[in-house]
């Protein structure tokens, strides 16, 4: 396996938040961008300190909304102008994000094959950059996961989540409930012309 320069002991694993026992939902770019920034700023985004419900309550990544409106990506309207000022730079699909409508932009119209997407993954893991991989989860590609990548091997993506999702073929690790193995079989059979890899470096 090939994994980031960092211990998986060394991140800070986050329990997606509840409402009436229910998992909160459509928060699944928040999460990986919080693993982003933990990966990154250990000490300043962490499950205590500035964690996901702290960073939606600061609003620091857009104007938080419910699962209803999660398609307007408001939620993300600051996300380039954000990283920006701590040094990360944001691509998904090779787009480079420079403010919200082209957040907008590469989430509807960039495309990538399935092949190039699993390559870009792997290199980035090689050269200890933060990267997840965004995922159909049915509705031909429209409703959507992305999840932080730790880790690959030849048949398989490590990858971090906030909460289990169900109908994800995806399984736990040693007991860690945000520590999955999923199979790269997966990703291509749920590869749509909406799969994205979002990369985010240092600049």
């Amino acid at each position: 396996m090939k994994k980031l320069k960092k211990s998986l002991q060394d991140f800070s694993f986050f329990e997606r938040e509840k409402v009436k026992d229910k998992t909160v939902g459509n928060k699944c770019g928040r999460d990986f961008l919080y693993y982003v920034l933990n990966f990154y700023f250990p000490e300043e985004f962490n499950n205590t300190t500035n964690n996901p419900e702290t960073i939606d309550k600061l609003k620091l990544f857009g104007i938080p909304t419910s699962s209803s409106f999660a398609w307007t990506q408001i939620q993300f309207a600051n996300i380039a102008s954000f990283l920006n000022q701590k040094g990360l730079k944001l691509n998904i699909n090779d787009c480079e994000i420079k403010g919200y409508m082209s957040f907008v932009y590469a989430n509807l119209f960039s495309r990538k094959e399935y092949n190039d997407a699993i390559k870009e993954v792997e290199c980035a893991i090689d050269s200890n950059a933060a990267v997840g991989i965004d995922i159909s989860l049915g509705m031909l590609g429209l409703l959507d996961h992305v999840l932080f990548v730790y880790g690959y091997d030849d048949d398989n993506f490590f990858v971090f989540d906030t909460h289990r999702v169900s109908r994800l073929e995806y399984e736990p690790i040693d007991g860690n409930n945000f520590y999955f193995r999923l199979s790269k079989r997966v990703i291509r059979d749920r590869w749509t012309r909406f799969g994205r890899v979002w990369s985010v470096r240092k600049f």
